[in-house]
């Protein structure tokens, strides 16, 4: 009996999705696109961040929705949250997301259900790497101060880093989360011939100190870098990862830079650290209410570099995730083994 696969489509997406038709070439699936249905959320806030905060049965779902995906054995997402109540039907197998997170569904009630929730690892790593990279040395080399400088009719360099707006060579940077975007960032560190200095618990014995990085704890990180930038997922484990102990820690020259999860950093703690110049600056692309509100104290510091969550845009990311997905749909079709499992 054929796999019924569905596809939903966001608005403006339909030529993106349709790459999904390679499943018709294969035998035993079958695919629908349908059109992602009215979902209702709570109007202050994002779609997203409500998805990501409050889990995506926080939602109100059409019951057209909700059956559609119910009489189906895949379904495929990008950013539509999933109700939990398509479980139910038994019907459901697998739910494919086209993100490295997978706060589209409830990872609790899908595993209770036995329902295998897929993922593509990896898809932003490339982007946000880049980014991140991008940030610190706009931040320390002042690059969009200096475009500041300018548009506001002057030409100068005396910005309040000027002191220690210094090169790469030779400076700590602290790289916290050596995953996808991590590692990316330590090799290009690495090519500007930084030192790297590494914070991942995670990581197999020795494995930090092969790849040529020096592992440390996280207080010890903190006390030595000149630069710190932060890669992990956001956990009850990590949430707040970074707090006041850790900024007192830092050197007063140092910089923070968090391309991730705003969450992994303590608002009070940044803010107080930045206010009283307890650090030398941030680069910041990830706010804790998003969009960043035009009174936050943030907007005109005069040591922050500030971007509107940009890391993981690039054109052709829809075709990066949709590669990653299909190769795994293949490997499934072949083997009837699914890889890229979250919840194994």
């Amino acid at each position: 009996m054929a796999k019924k696969v569905i596809v939903i489509v966001q608005p403006g997406q339909a030529k993106n999705m349709a790459r999904f038709d390679f499943l018709k070439e294969l035998d035993g699936f079958e695919v629908t696109y349908i059109d992602e249905c009215e979902i209702k959320g709570d109007p202050s806030m994002l779609r997203n961040h409500q998805m990501e905060r409050l889990g995506p049965d926080s939602f109100e779902y059409e019951p057209e929705f909700i059956k559609a995906l119910s009489e189906s054995n895949i379904v495929v997402t990008a950013m539509t949250p999933i109700p939990s109540a398509i479980y139910e039907s038994g019907n459901v197998e697998a739910v494919c997301i086209l993100r490295s997170g997978v706060e589209n569904v409830d990872l609790a009630k899908a595993s209770a259900a036995g329902v295998k929730i897929i993922n593509a690892p990896g898809r932003l790593a490339v982007p946000v790497a880049e980014y991140t990279v991008g940030l610190i040395i706009a931040e320390i080399k002042n690059i969009a101060r200096g475009y500041a400088e300018i548009e506001a009719g002057g030409w100068g360099n005396k910005f309040p880093n000027k002191a220690y707006s210094t090169s790469l060579k030779g400076k700590n940077i602290g790289i916290v989360g050596l995953g996808a975007v991590g590692s990316r960032v330590a090799r290009v560190m690495t090519a500007l011939d930084a030192n790297v200095l590494v914070y991942d618990p995670y990581q197999k014995e020795g494995a930090v100190e092969a790849m040529g990085y020096r592992n440390l704890s996280l207080e010890d990180l903190c006390r030595e870098s000149d630069v710190i930038t932060v890669h992990f997922r956001l956990t009850p484990q990590t949430e707040g990862m970074i707090n006041k102990t850790h900024f007192d820690l830092m050197k007063p020259t140092a910089f923070i830079i968090n391309t991730a999860r705003a969450g992994l950093i303590d608002e009070a703690a940044l803010m107080d650290a930045l206010q009283n110049k307890k650090i030398g600056g941030a680069g910041l692309d990830v706010f804790h209410e998003e969009p960043l509100p035009a009174n936050s104290p943030l907007i005109g510091m005069e040591n922050v570099t500030i971007t509107p969550h940009l890391a993981g845009s690039c054109s052709n990311l829809w075709d990066l995730t949709i590669d990653i997905m299909e190769y795994t749909m293949r490997s499934y079709a072949a083997s009837g083994e699914w890889t890229c499992v979250v919840n194994r």
